[in-house]
């Protein structure tokens, strides 16, 4: 028999050197490794007591690292399901084939989200099936489960969020069994994220001593389980966590950098900030991933392999607080000149107007400068002009490997999801002190106005003002493709030309378009994107299916 579904099996437990930085350790047992090579650890011999069981606990928190990419956990992953959400794509067509009409079931990509999770999930497993043996306290046993099953639920969630009907393993699978699992249905498997994630409010602390810090705390529990409870259109049970979160007062709106803190806290140092819940760490020569190497422009030496969209660009605000259809700061042929703080801290932005164009390690970019040139706009056909700037610290000497931390889960998530929440099940709560504890508090961060409740006089615009505040707060952050699929607005966010930088028709002006497509406000016109209602799930991977007859392919693909 094929063993293609092994990554739901694993007989052995294996111990990386390399993630032990991931918290409070420096390195493995070295006594243990010389005693027993890592190829040489299995179930049988390992589990033997405290030092044991916390090896695998740090394993069980290892993201995806180096050129690893496709995973729900990776800093490459989280930046695909945004650009798949419709904040931008990859000039290789990676992220607009993950959700569109022309998405298949032999799709890479998809095909590594799952597996990946899958093999995640399988060493969470291995934990909780062997965890029980390890003499050890008693009280240590459960925190460190709850722990585990936090991280297995995160995995769970999103397969289920993703392709609904899915294998749900909660103990160690034989091959046999792991090759012929059928699928759980969505409510069951969320159902079981609930309990877990349950179980870990209760039994995990409100925070660690400082060796301990980035594990999973009863706030990353309570988060999480918001998420789920957002997915699940239960407004009231999320507002209920999101509120003790809030109420807990461990976290804050990180200024510590004054109107700079907003890109600064996504640089070396922001891991350390009040405003972080959960968070991916590296450490410098020994856990990095490549992530800079495609974010980087390619006038600072990178490869420029995303494009933002110009929708979203459109979506930040004017400095005044308005949007670009309601300021009078806005004029269409300087779009990049008064605008928001957020907006120059997450694009690289082109010389237009009066705008001088983002300034860089001492240098300017320009995608104007022709076809053949560093990042010109239309250089590659799925180019745009436009490149992520959020995350990209000028200190950072390798881009090759850059251990810049990424945040899973921010104070400002919570503070959005929690008025989203209280806006969906009970409208009549939401005046103007709610507005000031959680959207005027992430605006006025970014030195905008806050909102009026008198100018929010219905449920619907209320719903509005926060829609478009997390797509511009979180962005690239791996939120907008959950936001864009729960919110039922793909069709229309997904199902049309999208646009890049301005484009002139005068030849004298330097951002020329030439014979370049464009709409009708002169902006570049470079891809047309599909969507269909199929489109909501993903395929089960064609990989999987041939092998475990099993499962069954949702609806739409073949």
């Amino acid at each position: 028999m094929k063993t293609r579904y092994s990554n739901l099996f694993m007989g052995k437990m294996c111990i990386v050197a390399a993630v032990a930085m991931a918290f409070g350790l420096s390195s493995c047992d070295e006594d243990l490794l010389v005693k027993n090579p890592p190829s040489e650890i299995s179930n049988g011999n390992f589990w033997t007591g405290e030092s044991d069981a916390k090896l695998a606990l740090v394993g069980c928190y290892t993201s995806s690292n180096g050129w690893n990419h496709d995973n729900f956990d990776s800093p490459q992953g989280m930046l695909y399901l945004d650009f798949a959400g419709g904040n931008g794509t990859e000039k290789e067509n990676f992220t607009s084939l993950m959700c569109s009409t022309n998405t298949l079931a032999t799709n890479s990509n998809l095909r590594y989200y799952w597996s990946n999770a899958y093999t995640n999930i399988a060493n969470c497993n291995t934990f909780l099936d062997n965890i029980e043996s390890c003499k050890m306290d008693e009280s240590k046993i459960k925190a460190w489960s709850a722990e585990v099953k936090c991280i297995r639920a995160s995995f769970l969630m999103k397969l289920a969020f993703h392709y609904k009907d899915v294998p749900m393993p909660l103990t160690t699978l034989s091959i046999e069994d792991a090759n012929t699992i059928g699928q759980t249905p969505q409510q069951q498997v969320y159902d079981q994220c609930e309990k877990d994630l349950l179980e870990a409010v209760s039994l995990l602390p409100l925070e660690y001593s400082s060796e301990d810090y980035g594990r999973y705390t009863q706030g990353a529990a309570r988060a999480l389980l918001g998420r789920l409870y957002l997915a699940e259109d239960r407004w009231a049970d999320a507002a209920a966590q999101y509120k003790a979160i809030i109420d807990s007062r461990k976290y804050e709106i990180d200024r510590s950098h004054g109107e700079d803190s907003y890109e600064k806290l996504f640089w070396y140092g922001g891991e350390n900030s009040k405003e972080n819940i959960f968070f991916i760490n590296g450490a410098k020569g020994q856990y990095t991933w490549s992530r800079y190497i495609y974010l980087t422009p390619e006038t600072y030496g990178g490869w420029h392999q995303f494009a933002v969209y110009n929708e979203l660009v459109k979506d930040y605000f004017c400095k005044d607080g308005l949007s670009i259809d309601e300021s009078p700061l806005y004029n269409k042929q300087d779009p990049y000149a008064n605008r928001e703080v957020r907006l120059y801290a997450s694009v690289f932005l082109p010389p237009v107007g009066t705008y001088p164009g983002t300034v860089f390690n001492g240098q300017v970019y320009d995608c104007y400068n022709g076809g053949s040139s560093s990042d010109a706009y239309n250089k590659f056909n799925l180019f745009n002009g436009y490149c992520p700037k959020k995350g990209l610290d000028p200190s950072n000497e390798d881009i090759w490997s850059a251990y810049v931390y990424v945040p899973v889960i921010r104070y400002a998530e919570v503070l959005l999801s929690y008025l989203e929440a209280v806006n969906e099940y009970a409208p009549s709560q939401v005046d103007q002190t709610l507005l000031d504890l959680t959207i005027n508090d992430i605006r006025d961060r970014a030195l905008l106005p806050g909102l009026e409740k008198n100018k929010l006089s219905s449920q619907e615009a209320v719903r509005q003002a926060v829609r478009k505040e997390r797509r511009v707060e979180l962005a690239f952050e791996g939120l907008r493709l959950f936001d864009v699929l729960r919110w039922g607005i793909a069709d229309k966010e997904l199902n049309h030309y999208f646009t890049g930088v301005l484009l002139s028709d005068d030849p004298s002006a330097h951002n020329y378009g030439g014979n370049s497509a464009k709409d009708a406000d002169g902006y570049y016109q470079f891809e047309q994107r599909a969507w269909a209602s199929h489109n909501r799930y993903w395929p089960i991977p064609q990989n999987d299916l041939n092998v475990n007859k099993s499962l069954v392919q949702n609806e739409g693909y073949n």
